[in-house]
Formats: structure tokens, sequence, C-alpha cells
């Protein structure tokens, strides 16, 4: 495209910065493709932008319910709020996440949700073939904002669009971060040719150039990431393994996690004293930072009360999230594994009885 009034070498400049943007966005989504083996990868700026722009482009309509947990990341909340359509949580499984009973005995109460929207908590892959048999009739979308590299058990990457009709897939702009960016992957053509249309009507829907070229740098050091927060997460199993009051909440079989994080459960009372030591140290380790149902504004359009959640209640005042990406090397993840023997060992719980 020529803009009047410019320059003929300007205009060149420009065409080449246009060409070059172009290119990166193209070949960030063609990454994605390739990973995931499906048909079309749109780039977006935000996760909330793509929940938003699936929901529009499936054409869900105003006051619908879209079921997931309270465990989803924020932006499925903020987008089903802002789309006009009703959230619904229903309670975690063991792993975290939206489990096919919570689902069937959802569907027996209350009908078929319009939209499933099942979250890979702490980039553990979710079982979205169980989930989508409960709902046949319902829009799939996967939550995958923090499970790029994770591999689901029959070897599919996370994000692969089957059953999922659609998926998001967070961008970490750089290791350790939260998601700057999405990716929305799908198999269905004219739900391809929607978010295209929708994403492309105003310029802050689209990935920016930076973000695509930051995520392409992301995606070639995908492998050596997980690789290394898979290494972060074994040394931690080991340490856990001889501890009497912490069990590690673990991907599903055969599996490959992510590993976001480390979710480790420990009791409720014992928590703070894991915290606070690792807050002092700056080493990263938090809790969950608030129930969507919980949440004093997204929490008002759910209808749901803390009693009707027993397990995420339970599952959130007991987990304490380990850092993988973030710790520096054996030295550090030594030191957490000291703390955690020293405070849930099972000598805490001695010394609590014995008061």
């Amino acid at each position: 495209m020529k803009h009047a009034g410019l320059g003929h070498e300007l205009q060149l400049d420009l065409d080449r910065w246009r060409d070059a943007t172009s290119t990166r966005a193209a070949a960030f989504e063609a990454a994605i493709a390739e990973r995931t083996s499906a048909r079309h990868v749109i780039a977006v700026a935000s996760p909330a932008m793509g929940f938003q722009i699936a929901f529009r482009a499936a054409g869900v309509p105003i006051g619908a319910t879209v079921l997931t947990t309270s465990l989803a990341d924020p932006s499925v909340a903020r987008a089903t709020v802002g789309s006009g359509l009703q959230p619904r949580f229903v309670d975690i499984d063991l792993h975290g996440h939206l489990g096919a009973a919570a689902v069937r005995a959802h569907v027996a109460l209350h009908g078929e949700p319009a939209v499933l929207v099942p979250s890979c908590f702490a980039g553990h892959p979710c079982d979205v073939d169980a989930v989508a048999a409960e709902a046949p009739h319902a829009l799939l979308v996967e939550d995958a904002t923090d499970a790029l590299g994770g591999v689901r058990p029959d070897g599919r990457a996370v994000g692969s669009p089957n059953p999922a009709t659609i998926a998001v897939l967070g961008i970490p702009a750089v290791r350790a971060a939260p998601a700057q960016g999405a990716v929305l992957v799908t198999d269905d053509d004219l739900l391809a040719d929607r978010v295209r249309r929708l994403r492309d009507e105003r310029g802050e829907h689209q990935l920016s150039e930076l973000h695509a070229a930051l995520g392409l740098v992301q995606i070639g050091r995908l492998a050596e990431v997980v690789a290394l927060r898979e290494s972060v997460a074994a040394r931690y199993d080991a340490v856990v393994a001889g501890l009497a009051l912490a069990e590690p909440v673990l991907p599903p079989a055969h599996a490959r996690s992510a590993w976001a994080a480390y979710p480790l459960r420990v009791p409720a009372w014992l928590r703070p004293a894991v915290l606070e030591p690792l807050r002092a140290w700056g080493v990263g380790g938090h809790r969950l930072v608030m129930l969507l149902h919980r949440h004093p504004y997204l929490g008002r359009y759910a209808d749901v009360l803390p009693a009707a959640l027993p397990a995420t209640e339970r599952f959130a005042s007991e987990v304490v999230l380990l850092p993988t990406g973030s710790v520096s090397g054996d030295a550090e993840v030594t030191r957490v594994a000291g703390l955690l023997a020293a405070t849930v060992g099972g000598g805490a719980e001695r010394a609590h009885r014995a008061g």
C-alpha cells in the first residue's frame, strides 16, 4: 500500500518494514502449526483477546454458559464476562483440572453448557478427550496459556485442535514470564476465517512485531526450556518423595508437563512456613493468587458459593507453587529442598502435636 506524500526512500523503508513484520508473524504462526499439526494458527495480542475472539467467531450467543474451573487463567473469566457470557465454575480433579465427572454432574443438573474451557493447570496437560465426551455439543476451547511445550498422554502436543474446536496457547516473551501474546489453533476452516477477520478488525488485536520476533526465539528454545524445567521438577520429586507432609500435584499418567510451576500440596497451617523464607530469598514460590469464584468483580457473575467447590477450596489452601523456570541452578534447588525437609518433613507435625 502506497502512502501519498512519502518520499521514495521512505516508502521503500516502510514497505521493507511491513514485509519483515509480516514474515516474522507468518513464521511464528507456521512454527506453532508445525508443533501442533494444526491447519490454522492465528496470532493475537493477548490470551484474553484470544478467548474473546474465539467466543465471537464461534457465534456463542449473549448470556450463554461457559463452564470452567476457578483455577483457569484469569483471561478466561475476563473474556467470558467481557463477551456477555455467563461463567460457571465446577470443582477440580486431583490434577487441578476440569474433570469429566464434574462436567457430567453439571450436564445432569443443568444441561450442556454452550462452551467448555478445560485449563492446563501449572502446565499439566488436561484430559480434553474425556471432557469433550461429556458434552459433545459444546464448543470446546482449551486453555493452554501456560502449557506450551506440554504433550498429552496420546503423544499429541498440547494445543493440538482435536478434540478441542479451538485452543488458546500463551506466548511468553521471555523465560519464566507470563504470556504476553497468544495464538488460536484450530482445524476448522470457517472458524479460522472468522477469527482472522475479527483479529484484523483492529490493530490492537494483532500480535506486535516485537512479540512475534520474541515468540520465534522462544519457540526455537522451547525444547531446551522444557527440559530445564523437567530437570528441576525431577529434583523436587526426589526431595518430596522422602517428606511425610508433602505431596506433589503430578500431571496425568503418560503426559509430559510444560512445568510452568511445580505444585506441591502441604498442610494449610504449614504453608506460611514454606512461603515466607522463599519470598525472603527471592526464589519466587507463591500460593494461588486468587480463585476466580472469589474475585471481587468476576466472582459476582459466577453464582456459586465456596461451599459448592470443596475440592477447589482445599486445593487452594494447601498448594505451594515452586518455581521451575526462575531458579538459577543446583544451589537454589538444594536450598529449597532443605527448607522443605525442615518444614514438611514430619518434624513440624510432631512439634505441633506436642505443643
